[in-house]
């Protein structure tokens, strides 16, 4: 399915973004890699879209052609391992897995995030990472190809699963046996958990700082005096300082603004640089694109 000048602001977490250009709607692999190499043979810009948990969509829209995945939501289950595709969203793949009695994944309670994102970003939380579980990929590389890739293949990092551009379409995981009544009641303490120390019922893009090596980007947030501070309808959050949260009339303009009265903060008082975790979209500055 292909569309022309689609809102993105309500497929964002943030409910912040201008329109895209062209909206693209795969219904399979063979959809996605097609679109890929249509936008590469017309060189056009291109933009993978999931959950959108993480990004901050200009407020002027985004050029070129936005991709989205959700579509891609089958889930396979063979013996302890799951199979799943890219669409499928972070909560329903746990609750799936939960039901199916296969432990692991309890660590992403809480991530409003779709697989393919999650993998792409290595998404995670204080108790671990996306990829822990992962036995391989298949992806779209660049150039258009599908292809697999192995675990043992793929270098993540923090926030980054190092993918060199390639398009996550599926993923395996091998998980462990356990009982759905084990398993609940490790999501159910760890999603808690997150509710009393994050705000999780806000809107927002999740973490908008890497944490530095060593520290907690929250932590220097607030040791800065910057939690509360607000820009129009963009907050810090008094809940978690790494945490802008949008009142429901904030803009992408707002954000940033918010983003740099912080991070020079951070740096005055601090003496630390402070990285974005967030990702820009239809933002000139190249830093922010």
């Amino acid at each position: 399915a292909v569309r022309l000048s689609v809102p993105l602001a309500p497929m964002m977490h943030l409910r912040i973004g201008g329109p895209a250009d062209c909206f693209v709607e795969p219904f399979g692999e063979q959809d996605v890699a097609l679109a890929i190499r249509t936008c590469r043979e017309h060189d056009l810009p291109l933009h993978m879209l999931g959950g959108g948990s993480n990004i901050l969509c200009a407020d002027a829209g985004v050029r070129g052609v936005v991709v989205h995945l959700g579509n891609l939501k089958r889930i396979v289950r063979e013996g302890n391992r799951v199979t799943v595709g890219a669409g499928v969203t972070l909560p329903s793949l746990l609750r799936a897995t939960k039901e199916a009695g296969l432990a692991g994944l309890e660590k992403l309670t809480g991530i409003p995030a779709e697989v393919g994102g999650a993998v792409a970003m290595n998404a995670g939380t204080r108790d671990g990472e996306t990829f822990e579980h992962l036995v391989s990929l298949t992806v779209v590389e660049p150039d258009g190809r599908l292809g697999i890739r192995a675990r043992e293949d793929l270098s993540p990092r923090y926030r980054d699963g190092q993918l060199g551009g390639a398009t996550v379409v599926q993923a395996t995981f091998e998980l462990e046996p356990d009982s759905p009544e084990a398993i609940f009641e490790r999501f159910s303490a760890s999603l808690q958990a997150r509710n009393k120390s994050q705000p999780v019922t806000q809107r927002s893009v999740g973490c908008v700082w890497q944490n530095p090596d060593g520290d907690a980007a929250g932590r220097l947030v607030e040791a800065a005096g910057c939690k509360a501070m607000r820009v129009n309808g963009i907050q810090v959050s008094d809940k978690h300082a790494n945490y802008f949260v949008n009142d429901d009339t904030g803009t992408a303009a707002d954000f940033v603004a918010l983003m740099d009265q912080v991070r020079n903060r951070v740096k005055q008082k601090c003496g630390v640089e402070l990285e974005p975790e967030v990702k820009f979209w239809g933002f000139p500055d190249p830093s922010r694109s």
